[in-house]
Order: C-alpha cells, then structure tokens, then sequence
C-alpha cells in the first residue's frame, strides 16, 4: 500500500468512497460491537473487552491518524445509539481517546515514531484521574469502598490497613491495565498488517524508543506534590507517570537478549519472575529505563 493512498483522508471522493473510510466503518462498529458484548455481560464479554482497541489500531496502521478519529468517531455513536452517556464516557476513556492520541502522535516525518506515543501512555491516565478527582468530591474514599466491596464479594479477611493500602494504588493499577491494553493491541494490530504489506509505515526498531527530554521531570514534580500533600491521587499519578519508563527497561531487557543463545528461556524467566516479583521487578525497571533514557539524551532528539 503506498503511502500516498493510506493518507487519504476518510472524506476523499465521498463519505465512503475511499477504502480508508471503509476501513474506519468497519473498525469502529467491531470496536463497538466487541465493547458493547462486554457491557451487555454476555459469554466471553470480559475477554472480547481486551481486544476492542485491536480494530482502531488497525485502521489507525494502515490508513492513518484521519482514518483512527473515523473509527472512533463511529464506534461512538454505536455505542451511544446501543447503551448510556456513561457506557460511552467509558469506551471513550478506556479505549477511544487513547488510541486517537497514539494515533495521532505515532506518525513523526513520515515515519512511524513511537516517542510521543509513549509519553502518552504515561499522561492520558493521569489526565483522567485528574478529570475523575475533580468530578468526585472524595475520590480515596470511593476507591477504598470499592476494594472493600471486592474483598466481601471474594470472601477474603485482608490485615488491617489493607484495603487503605490496595485503595492508595487502585488507579494506579487501572493506569498500568490502560497502558498494557494499549501497547498489546497496538502491537498486536502492527504484527497483522504488516506481513501482509497493509502497514502504512514499517515498525520502528526497539533501539528508536525513548521518551522526550521534557518527560522526565514530570515524575519527579508528582513526587514532589505527594511527599508535599499526601494522597491517593498523588501516588497513583506518580505511579502512572513511571509507567513509560517502566516499558522502556523491559525494552532493555529485550534489546539485551537480542541475538543471545537462549533467548526464549531467558524471557520465559525475566517474564516469570515479573509475575512473581512485581514489588522488586518494577523499581528495578523504572531504575533501566531511567538509566537508558539519561543514556540517549546526548543522542539528537526525534521530537
């Protein structure tokens, strides 16, 4: 596919008449009909909720950022028509926005550049949180009720402090899921199209990914305004904020095995002992990415 025809945008030779639009159609009613399966609580619905990104990207992929709001903008109104305001807000924050963002931010002189895209891993979920503390007037105190109502519903006795503890990181966690959500469809959606030369741009090489200079000291002032005034919204912020940089030393990780004897069984390790270990894994990744990326900052900047 040339690179001309995949930036046409979805309006070119009428509101169908371009494959892009066409492709945006299609994307955004399987988005919506995966998101609304699992809103409907049919069978299957919590997995097929995972793979909702999956079509956008796609579109996004192979015909660009015009073609990706389409797609959302369609698979919107699907779900607008079929359920709530509040199922749409949802689909919008989860899934929507993000991937119109990444979209949006992924395509740098021509060339597929994941440098913005992975700030935005980092800053959207922030942004919603804000959006959510600013909408609820105690928002520690509906997340701490909501740990408490899954611990009831799961029979489980929790030490006391506990669920004060799980409630502290609880939007922490749903940034982390959004973050995951995203980078698996999106390279999920990458790896489909590519060998079958629909791509619109090649996959850019792991030894490209970095995050702009001006994102670090966004950490740093989160945790300058957590020691400063404490909070649930102000850990989870600051947690969602090391995200990206999390990602980047599992890059590391990768880049590092690269070409090594027993490589699989390497990662089958590095991968277990995360699941196993996560409390002492991440801040040892955090700690790589930020060593990679102070590394690359005497490279030229790509933003």
């Amino acid at each position: 596919m040339s690179q001309s025809a995949g930036q046409q945008g979805p309006g070119s030779g009428g509101l169908f008449g371009q494959p892009g639009a066409l492709a945006a159609g299609a994307a955004g009613l399987c988005s919506a009909l995966l998101a609304l399966w699992a809103m409907r609580g049919l069978p299957l619905g919590g997995l097929l909720l995972w793979a909702a990104p999956l079509p956008l990207f796609a579109a996004a992929f192979a015909f660009g950022a015009r073609t990706a709001v389409f797609a959302v903008s369609i698979a919107s109104l699907a779900i607008l028509l079929a359920s709530t305001t509040l199922g749409l807000a949802v689909f919008l924050a989860i899934f929507g926005v993000p991937v119109a963002l990444i979209a949006s931010t992924a395509v740098q002189s021509g060339r597929m550049d994941l440098t913005l895209p992975l700030a935005v891993l980092g800053l959207w979920p922030v942004v919603l949180l804000g959006i959510l503390a600013a909408s609820v007037s105690d928002l520690e105190g509906e997340m701490r009720d909501a740990v408490e109502m899954g611990v009831r519903r799961m029979g489980v006795a929790l030490p006391d402090g506990m669920v004060d503890q799980i409630a502290q990181v609880k939007a922490a966690a749903a940034g982390f899921w959004i973050t995951l959500l995203m980078v698996g469809n999106g390279l999920a959606a990458q790896k489909l199209l590519t060998p079958r030369g629909l791509a619109l741009y090649a996959t850019p090489s792991l030894d490209d990914l970095r995050l702009p200079n001006w994102y670090l000291p966004l950490p740093v002032v989160a945790l300058a305004l957590w020691y400063l005034v404490g909070g649930a919204v102000a850990l989870s912020s600051l947690l969602i904020l090391l995200v990206p940089v999390f990602l980047l030393g599992v890059v590391g990780v990768h880049r590092l095995l690269r070409g090594r004897p027993g490589r699989l069984a390497f990662l089958i390790g590095f991968y277990l002992l995360m699941l196993l270990f996560l409390q002492i894994m991440a801040p040892l990744m955090v700690g790589v990415g930020l060593y990679d990326q102070i590394r690359r900052r005497t490279a030229p900047p790509q933003t």
